[in-house]
């Protein structure tokens, strides 16, 4: 990139963040709140102040994933039947009604919050689909990275205020004080899809949609660069799931060091990834997702199967941040692809909501390989099988036309199918 180019790339992100804001607070709000809900309302607020049973949240944990993942498919369908628009509204609503009712409940039955979990769940799966489509629709395809990357950082600033600031709450607020900020993110999340304008965010009017049939879906899932980027999901998915099993398992059995030293030697990877996210979506959206795509999957995964290997001190912390590094500049082009690869399609939130439900299936299974792993051998094979699966998942982009151009219109091909009508940027 030269200066010029550079410099166009920072306007128009500007222009990105200023025409996806509205999408990029929902997704915020949402993560933000489902974050504080999870990892802090039910875990410390409901055994320690309501005496309720620690069961609760595990289980609670469990119907959201199962929910969410059983809906995933037929939500993207849903949102391609409402449109867009209408889908946002009726994710951001599903998961304003099961934050809500969770206070009330917390009071009356608490076990009775697992089905309000469950109403999370399936709200989360008509949430994601309709905010990626609207965000595919709105964004062209040179903008689609560089959305997604912002996207990315604003899931991660959740992920940070829901932890921080719920700690905080914790420590000053009752339960019933504490609550009023998931369910007034989710709120406003909620406001916010009824009141923004949505033009281009819909494939078609509700009349004019029917559902493809069995196979025309298959027509358009077997694909071969959709067939590819399925694969590629599961082993990326796979792959980090497996990593979260063993977090605490690497700094106590192949490091040696305490939580609070883990944490710091794998600091620097967690910045250094946030801070590249927003560059990998410019270079992708500049020089093509695959390009970024299998260079940073390559890194990610040697980097895995070295650490699996070499335990000292200055050479894990600096290669868990080149893995930041590479991981850091891959996840944009990730979801660009799904975008990408889904908006030539007439069903677009379905294939979004495909790809989607193979992201939960690879978390799904990562975790539990990675714990017979864990159990049978040790910390270090569930690193090299992690990084074995990123090797994996850069092959398949390799040999793939992932990444390169935009798939082939399948439905134009079906002649029962109505062809998309793409919407226009706002």
């Amino acid at each position: 990139m030269n200066w010029r180019s550079i410099h166009e790339t920072a306007v128009g992100s500007l222009g990105i963040v200023r025409r996806g804001f509205p999408l990029l607070f929902i997704g915020f709000a949402v993560d933000a709140a489902f974050i504080f809900i999870f990892l802090v309302a039910l875990q410390s607020y409901l055994p320690e102040s309501l005496h309720a049973s620690k069961a609760i949240a595990g289980v609670a944990l469990a119907a959201f994933g199962v929910a969410k993942l059983l809906t995933q498919l037929a939500s993207g369908f849903i949102s391609d039947r409402l449109g867009a628009h209408r889908a946002l509204i009726l994710g951001t609503g599903l998961l304003l009604v099961a934050d809500a009712s969770m206070l009330p409940l917390a009071h009356v039955a608490p076990w009775l919050i697992v089905g309000a979990a469950a109403v999370e769940g399936l709200g989360s799966s008509v949430t994601w689909p309709a905010l990626y489509s609207a965000g595919d629709a709105r964004f062209a395809q040179g903008e689609k990275a560089r959305f997604t990357a912002l996207l990315t950082l604003a899931t991660g600033a959740a992920l940070a205020v829901g932890i921080g600031g719920g700690t905080i709450l914790n420590s000053v607020a009752s339960f019933n004080v504490a609550m009023i900020a998931p369910v007034g993110a989710v709120g406003t999340a909620f406001v916010l899809a009824l009141l923004m304008p949505m033009r281009g965010a819909r494939l078609a009017t509700p009349e004019a949609f029917s559902l493809p049939t069995l196979r025309q879906m298959r027509a358009i899932l077997v694909h071969p660069q959709r067939s590819a980027f399925t694969a590629l999901v599961l082993a990326e998915a796979a792959a980090l799931g497996g990593l979260t099993v063993i977090f605490r398992a690497y700094g106590r059995d192949v490091l040696h060091v305490s939580l609070a030293h883990e944490g710091l030697l794998l600091l620097p990877a967690g910045i250094i990834g946030a801070l590249v996210v927003l560059p990998g979506g410019a270079i992708a959206d500049r020089f093509g997702a695959k390009r970024v795509m299998v260079p940073g999957f390559l890194v990610t995964g040697v980097c895995l199967m070295l650490l699996a290997r070499w335990d000292g001190t200055a050479f894990v912390v600096a290669t868990a941040a080149v893995a930041g590094l590479g991981f850091g500049l891959a996840v944009p082009a990730i979801a660009s692809t799904m975008m990408s690869l889904a908006g030539s399609t007439s069903s677009r939130g379905g294939v979004i909501g495909w790809f989607m439900t193979m992201d939960g299936i690879g978390h799904a299974a990562g975790p539990a390989a990675a714990g017979i792993l864990l159990a049978l051998v040790g910390a270090e094979s569930v690193l090299i099988a992690a990084g074995a699966l990123f090797l994996v998942a850069a092959s398949i982009a390799v040999a793939s036309r992932i990444g390169e151009e935009e798939s082939t219109l399948i439905l134009a091909e079906a002649p029962n199918v109505a062809k998309p009508v793409m919407g226009g940027r706002t």
